[in-house]
């Protein structure tokens, strides 16, 4: 009933496992989180997945969350987390909903009607990371497409400009499978390709 509410949650920063309980409703959530977040933070962000992707308030009284430690876990700052992502019907425009270092971000991103809607996405990512992170640096979307035996998978490219530097470039890549939801497949591909090497240019 909640299986794709619980694979957007595991997507959250922290998040090691999901489990939702109750037939119409939601009548618990269960986490398992690293230590890396303060749990209060991580309840504010599962109360606005819900609200977001099911149009519902839930009682933070119904997250129950354990925290363990991961071998080798390290805190990673500096981090952009997608909480939706969509395309209005009929117009070139992409609404972002972001977490970036545990502040709430919401954009809307107005591309050109001969953009196809997965370069839209990409590169309104790019342009919210750089409007709100202090990012030392110049990326630009390369290529964006779809692979895969069905179409299944979307693969993001990106070229950073290291300071800016024209002639001092890295290439990133990220993919994603696309579950029937191509924005938020492709924010998710963006993001692969740059929260590896996001504190390396901040």
């Amino acid at each position: 009933m909640f299986g794709e509410l619980e694979e957007k949650i595991k997507e959250l920063e922290g998040i090691i496992s999901c489990k939702i309980t109750g037939d119409k409703e939601i009548d618990e959530i269960h986490i398992i989180a690293s230590k890396n977040r303060d749990p209060k933070r991580i309840v504010r962000d599962i109360e606005t997945m819900v609200l977001v992707n099911l149009d519902q308030e839930i009682d933070h009284k119904k997250i129950s969350i354990a925290q363990v430690n991961q071998a080798g876990e390290a805190i990673v700052e500096n981090r952009v987390e997608i909480i939706s992502i969509y395309r209005e019907n009929n117009r070139p425009v992409c609404h972002f909903r972001l977490n970036i270092n545990d502040n709430l971000v919401e954009e809307e991103i107005k591309g050109s009607v001969e953009e196809t809607l997965p370069i839209m996405v990409a590169e309104g990512m790019v342009d919210i990371i750089q409007k709100y992170t202090s990012f030392k640096g110049k990326i630009r979307v390369e290529n964006v497409f779809t692979t895969g035996i069905n179409d299944e998978i979307v693969i993001v490219q990106l070229v950073v400009y290291k300071n800016g530097n024209l002639n001092d470039q890295e290439r990133l890549l990220g993919a994603a499978y696309i579950n029937h939801d191509l924005p938020l497949a492709t924010g998710k591909a963006c993001l692969k390709a740059l929260n590896r090497r996001l504190n390396s240019y901040i």
